[in-house]
């Protein structure tokens, strides 16, 4: 094959990939101007007497430390304008610095059915369904809430989240999560990609097909479904516990629906690192559930795809990266409209960047770091030992 030939076909590679980043580009933007997010903090007026009811549910909440918002996330659950509910909260050791919040909040909201669970349940290798565990076996309710412990929802949230969880052909009703940073560079870098890069994608997957995603931000199930499929054992070995509950529900023949309602979670990266270990794991984590949509995952950064690619089409490289940096600019705009964020057009750039990268680091990485410790992964997303150092 001739220098020549060679050229050709590295070109027309470059010019297909940049076509198909162009195609990606236009279907974010379709998908997130179509798409009728209730934030939280415009969250619609919803009287009692004429909101939809729903079943008596249990809110369960896996606690582990507190990096200084726990206790506005589950204050957020302890205000929910629904009729009936429980909170029951869990930890699994007896020094957790979240106990104090749990009790201070007792204290706050005496007349809230709101308990403590203190359990050393292990049912497998992951920490969040060991303590989910032992949080589940004192739930009076078989309609079941399950929410990370950094989620902030408004008042209205249950009333949103419960309806839909009544249709017999639903199995789990989930949602997307607004990531709120604090003040550092990396809380902000991390923000601009669930917001810009994450979110987009989940809107795109759904409106291509039925949806498949389930995020730990909101996982409703009733006790029935969980269940029939094998409860929370099925679970305990795996990383991507939240994308399991979806697909094992899945399985009996019930839709996971992505509801309209959107979370909010602070985002607090001290640091490069931890910002990198997080980014690192999230996408480890798709690769394992979804190894062929994390494979062409990098279409989702059209921007520094089309910047590589570039070179390998000559000057016709400029065309397509001047129309992707345009398009960058005004989808920035309209993410920051859309979810009421914040964020410079410079972060979210890096964001881009790096997660190219990150993306490229999750096709080979083996191991993850979660709660102080790093964990090896199986090939099927199976949870492997782990050494406890971070």
């Amino acid at each position: 094959m001739s220098w020549q030939s060679v050229s050709w076909w590295v070109g027309g590679m470059a010019a297909l990939l940049s076509l198909a980043a162009l195609v990606y580009a236009v279907l974010a933007s379709w998908a997130v101007a179509r798409w009728h997010p209730i934030l939280r903090d415009a969250e619609p007026s919803l009287l009692a007497e004429s909101a939809p009811s729903g079943p008596a549910i249990s809110l369960l909440k896996p606690l582990h430390g507190d990096a200084g918002e726990l206790y506005d996330a589950l204050r957020s659950f302890c205000v929910q304008e629904y009729p009936r509910y429980e909170l029951v909260c869990g930890v699994q050791s007896p020094t957790d610095p979240a106990i104090a919040v749990v009790e201070r909040l007792q204290a706050e909201f005496p007349a809230l059915p709101l308990r403590l669970v203190r359990t050393t349940t292990r049912i497998g290798r992951n920490p969040k369904v060991n303590n989910l565990a032992g949080i589940l076996a004192v739930c009076r309710y078989a309609a079941l809430v399950i929410s990370d412990a950094d989620i902030v929802v408004g008042p209205h949230y249950l009333r949103h989240i419960a309806p839909l969880l009544q249709d017999t052909a639903v199995g789990v009703v989930t949602c997307l999560y607004r990531a709120r940073p604090a003040d550092t560079l990396w809380s902000q870098v991390l923000a601009s990609q669930v917001n810009g890069l994450f979110l987009p994608s989940v809107l795109v997957a759904a409106r291509l097909g039925p949806n498949i995603f389930c995020g730990g931000a909101t996982m409703a199930i009733l006790r029935t479904t969980l269940d029939a499929f094998g409860g929370l054992p099925r679970l305990a070995d795996h990383l991507a516990d939240d994308y399991w509950l979806g697909a094992f529900s899945r399985a009996l023949g019930k839709r996971t629906v992505l509801a309209d309602y959107v979370a909010d979670t602070v985002v607090q990266e001290a640091g490069f690192r931890s910002f990198y270990q997080h980014a690192l794991r999230w996408s480890r984590t798709t690769r394992s559930v979804q190894p062929a949509g994390h494979a062409f995952s990098f279409l989702s950064y059209p921007l520094p795809l089309v910047c590589l690619l570039a070179a390998g089409m000559g000057a016709w490289g400029l065309l397509p990266l001047g129309v992707v940096l345009l398009w960058r600019v005004v989808y920035h705009r309209q993410i920051v409209r859309k979810l009421g964020a914040s964020g410079s057009f410079g972060v979210a750039l890096l964001g881009d960047f790096l997660g190219l990268w990150i993306w490229f680091h999750a096709l080979f990485a083996r191991r993850v770091a979660w709660r102080g410790a790093h964990f090896s992964i199986d090939a099927d997303g199976r949870m492997g030992g782990h050494d406890g150092a971070e």
